[in-house]
């Protein structure tokens, strides 16, 4: 059984946290997050499996606090909860808010140049972060062949008992026809979000970013993941790689890539679903992915 924010509260509350209020924040795909008294987020992963996951995140925010040009999440506190399936992380509610892609899609022309930029910045300078510099750090390698091609793996166990048999074979050839393009990419690996989209910045009140969330997918890999998280941040898709291309290098050939990675979200989200039996995940992904 999934743990809910008001038990994520009870154990809180046993575990002796001071919670006079409290406000359930946007959940990631696996984790549980609320706003404790209007200044802590306290976070916990949802599934017991991730809790490995959740050590990297860790891990990895300590070592790049204050280096980006916004802020992002400083763990100051990593304890056990009874009841917690893997650990709480606690951090200082960075202020703002999170905008929706139909609203990043309806900024003017100087705010969706002044976005780009610094989503060019952002990325410049987390991707600067070498495998070398980060030694003995617990973040993994990421996008790899193996990893790709355990989605395929997934979409059979998990969705073709769902679907129509037609629909399955649409899945399955779009995704083999996807995957053939990815096992023959070549990237120099690099630090990367790996959920570099819209659910995951905070704006001020100006539309400016000031704060980078949800580092639960992070880990060396292909830079264009991050750029793919961009694309599907606003309609058209394309709508701020022009802006950060003047503070990013965005080669064709990343372009490339992350159109192509890009195109397996939907799927993914519809894989989430399964995961979680939401019938409602299952249906939208798959239809944006067998319509896109």
């Amino acid at each position: 059984m999934v743990l809910s924010a008001e038990e994520f509260v009870e154990n809180l509350r046993k575990a002796d946290f001071a919670i006079e209020d409290w406000s359930a924040l946007a959940s990631g795909r696996n984790n549980l997050a609320i706003l404790a008294n209007g200044e802590w987020v306290l976070r916990t992963a949802i599934y017991g499996e991730e809790s490995a996951r959740f050590e990297i995140e860790v891990d990895v925010l300590r070592r790049i606090h204050e280096r980006l040009p916004v802020q992002s999440p400083n763990p100051e506190l990593v304890i056990e909860v009874h009841g917690c399936l893997s650990p709480v992380m606690g951090y200082r509610f960075i202020p703002g808010t999170i905008l929706k892609r139909a609203q990043i899609s309806q900024f003017d022309g100087s705010k969706r140049r002044r976005l780009g930029n610094e989503l060019g910045r952002i990325l410049t300078r987390l991707h600067s972060i070498t495998p070398e510099q980060m030694s003995a750090s617990k973040a993994q390698w990421s996008d790899t062949p193996n990893q790709w091609n355990e989605l395929l793996d997934d979409s059979v166990r998990l969705l073709k008992p769902r679907v129509e048999s037609d629909v399955w074979n649409r899945i399955r050839r779009k995704l083999k026809k996807s995957l053939s393009k990815i096992n023959r990419f070549e990237f120099e690996p690099v630090l990367r979000h790996g959920d570099f989209g819209s659910g995951n910045f905070v704006f001020d009140d100006k539309g400016r970013i000031v704060g980078l969330i949800d580092f639960d997918s992070v880990g060396f890999g292909d830079p264009a993941i991050d750029v793919a998280g961009v694309i599907s941040s606003t309609t058209p898709p394309d709508l701020l790689l022009e802006s950060m291309s003047q503070t990013y290098l965005l080669t064709d050939e990343i372009i490339e890539r992350a159109r192509t990675y890009r195109e397996t979200f939907p799927l993914q989200q519809a894989l989430l679903g399964a995961r979680t039996d939401d019938e409602i995940a299952i249906e939208d992904g798959l239809d944006g992915y067998l319509g896109a």
